[in-house]
């Protein structure tokens, strides 16, 4: 077993997240919130600074954890709306 815990191993939920599984839930964003990542990070300060540390650990944290993907919809949703407002 992975972690040494056969009752942790045996749910799905708990596995690393595949690439595919961002694409089927969070769609646009996977191409948007990327770009608007890349934006915010030109314009520094208190605000973008918070977007860019919560989207780095969204990210960090959903990669490692299948059910915790859902931390990266709200960051995802803001900075792909920055993205696509240009």
């Amino acid at each position: 077993t992975k972690t040494g815990n056969p009752l942790v191993d045996s749910v799905a939920e708990h596995q690393a997240t595949r690439n595919s599984v961002y694409f089927q839930y969070l769609h646009h964003l996977c191409i948007l919130a990327p770009l608007g990542f890349v934006s915010v990070s030109f314009n520094y300060g208190d605000g973008p600074s918070f977007l860019l540390l919560y989207g780095a650990t969204a990210y960090f944290f959903s990669s490692k954890m299948n059910r915790l993907i859902l931390l990266t919809g709200p960051v995802g949703a803001i900075l792909g709306g920055i993205a696509a407002g240009g």
